[in-house]
């Protein structure tokens, strides 16, 4: 992905799991191949891909997730 974005692109994640909660889990197990990352794993990965800029925000009540990446 970083060799799609210019310098100063960002790359928005949204998801509604934080890759720790039971629906997550509960579709993980019926969907063959589907698996729910943490943010943390998404950070890591994203930082492993280049991206220096990395930034986790978590809904208080929900297991909603926004990563937003930005390539400097």
């Amino acid at each position: 992905m970083t060799k799609v974005l210019k310098t100063g692109g960002c790359f928005l994640i949204c998801n509604e799991s934080d890759g720790k909660d039971a629906t997550g889990k509960k579709f993980e197990k019926i969907i063959d191949g589907m698996r729910c990352y943490t943010a943390e794993e998404i950070e890591k990965a994203l930082r492993a891909a280049g991206f220096s800029e990395v930034s986790c925000d978590h809904h208080p009540s929900k297991p909603w997730i926004a990563v937003l990446a930005r390539k400097v």
